[in-house]
């Protein structure tokens, strides 16, 4: 967005002395430095994806999205990482954690994994699962996403808790790192279904 010029009718004002015109100066250079650009912010809350880099973070922060922390392509990531998920609603699922993984670190370093279990180990649940879908296994709300070798080790863990927030509270996720070679936990929804599995095998 074009930023709003708060000092136009000064600009416009007409002044015939020289006392007008440094007290013209004057406050135009401290509204510059100490409030142009809060008020700008403000205007930009009502569309934070074309805003500020603080406010398209402040209210990435506020929507538990990603926050990122490189150079040259931190801002226009997460300006589409957040417009997308206003726009989707209650649309967003597993096509959207695809999405902001492929936003990340493009779509050959990353698999969304979906997870079976098997029937007649029911009440072991999750104990069985398996990548693959096999005879007499159910299809979970389990997914794993996993990482490879080449994602920044030091983004991986830092962004592994909100990857786990991006998806509806039924599913559950869990992030392997290859850097790591191993699970960087699950979402605090496991222990949930855990406790009490005969609901999952009610629903079958």
């Amino acid at each position: 967005m074009d930023p709003i010029n708060f000092t136009r009718p000064i600009d416009e004002h007409y002044v015939n002395t020289g006392l007008e015109t440094a007290l013209s100066k004057a406050f135009k250079k401290v509204f510059a430095q100490n409030f142009e650009q809060s008020l700008q912010d403000l205007l930009d809350y009502g569309c934070p994806h074309i805003g500020s880099k603080t406010v398209i973070e402040r209210f990435s922060k506020q929507n538990g999205l990603v926050v990122l922390r490189r150079n040259n392509t931190s801002d226009t990531l997460m300006r589409i990482i957040y417009s997308n998920w206003s726009s989707m609603g209650n649309k967003r699922g597993i096509a959207f954690l695809e999405f902001i993984l492929r936003m990340l670190w493009g779509k050959d370093h990353f698999q969304i994994i979906r997870l079976w279990h098997s029937l007649e180990k029911l009440k072991e649940y999750p104990i069985y699962l398996s990548d693959v879908e096999k005879p007499n296994y159910f299809l979970t709300s389990r997914i794993r996403i996993v990482l490879d070798k080449t994602v920044d080790a030091n983004e991986v863990v830092e962004l592994s808790p909100i990857l786990r927030r991006l998806v509806p509270a039924n599913i559950v996720v869990k992030v392997h790192s290859m850097a790591f070679d191993r699970d960087l936990g699950a979402s605090s929804f496991a222990a949930a279904i855990v406790v009490k599995p005969f609901e999952i095998y009610n629903l079958i």
